[in-house]
């Protein structure tokens, strides 16, 4: 009886908390344009106190309550459809989450899906991937996602080959890892590095949202794979990096540019590299 009872008690305090932050979230978006936010979330050492030998209920509720966020702000007609500050607190969230249950992978792998692409919080997901590589020491899918996010977004080479290889090693791991692993280190292919690996992402997806986000983001890259191709033909053809990339089209390279599905427009930087005016790939 008693333990129901503190179990009451414990949901009671959860939904009080939610209520103040969905409160304070109104609040903020009120109050927008501001310069400083602070994303606000009970600290996991109270949260460790007030949840007692109801932790994992107590993770499971902080997870839920933020995928749930996270799912409605796709009903958002606003640009950018986060905020900064809320970012921050779905980061906290997850890291609240796993603090009270580190085996729990769910959190682990929504950090992954959504803080690198979106919210460019590139250290930060990575410091949850580590916590949960090192906690579900079985688990070869949290090393692959931080070498990924060294690989591809922080440029780090060879601590992405050293998480990789890490990945290789662990039960059940792919057996492509190992090879994945080696063209890394020689820093062979990004953009079909990173097709490949959104392609293995997607094949551990089963959320709708999160799975369209990752099609959107694998249809982009290959767009800009298809156009790194024919700026190399260009090159080998014409002995120069094309001015634009319609050039592309008029040189008879291309039949015709491919449209990026972020809503933006594919172009060429300073460096040669194609990039887009849409910001997001």
């Amino acid at each position: 009886m008693i333990r129901w009872i503190y179990l009451i008690l414990l949901l009671l305090v959860l939904s009080i908390s939610h209520v103040f932050l969905l409160e304070d979230a109104a609040q903020r978006q009120k109050a927008l344009p501001q310069a400083d936010r602070n994303a606000q979330i009970m600290p996991s050492a109270i949260l460790k106190i007030v949840s007692g030998e109801f932790d994992g209920l107590a993770s499971d509720f902080l997870f839920f309550e933020t995928l749930s966020f996270y799912g409605q702000t796709f009903e958002r007609q606003e640009r950018p459809r986060i905020k900064d500050w809320e970012w921050q607190w779905i980061y906290k969230s997850l890291m609240a989450s796993t603090d009270l249950d580190p085996y729990f992978y769910d959190p682990y792998y929504l950090g992954a899906a959504i803080l690198s692409w979106e919210a460019q919080l590139y250290k930060e997901v990575n410091t949850l991937l580590e916590k949960g590589s090192k906690n579900r020491d079985w688990d070869w899918t949290l090393p692959y996602f931080a070498g990924f996010n060294y690989f591809y977004f922080l440029n780090d080479n060879d601590k992405a080959f050293e998480l990789l290889k890490e990945a290789s090693i662990r039960p059940d791991a792919s057996p492509s890892l190992a090879s994945l692993a080696s063209r890394m280190a020689i820093r062979e292919g990004r953009t079909e590095l990173a097709i490949l690996y959104l392609q293995g992402i997607l094949a551990e997806t089963t959320d709708e949202n999160i799975k369209g986000e990752f099609e959107k983001r694998l249809k982009a890259l290959r767009h800009i794979f298809s156009l790194e191709k024919a700026i190399s033909y260009f090159k080998i053809t014409f002995h120069r990096v094309p001015t634009t990339l319609q050039e592309l089209v008029d040189r008879k390279v291309l039949f015709l540019l491919p449209e990026d599905p972020y809503g933006g427009e594919f172009f060429i930087d300073g460096a040669g590299a194609v990039k887009s005016t849409s910001g997001l790939m």
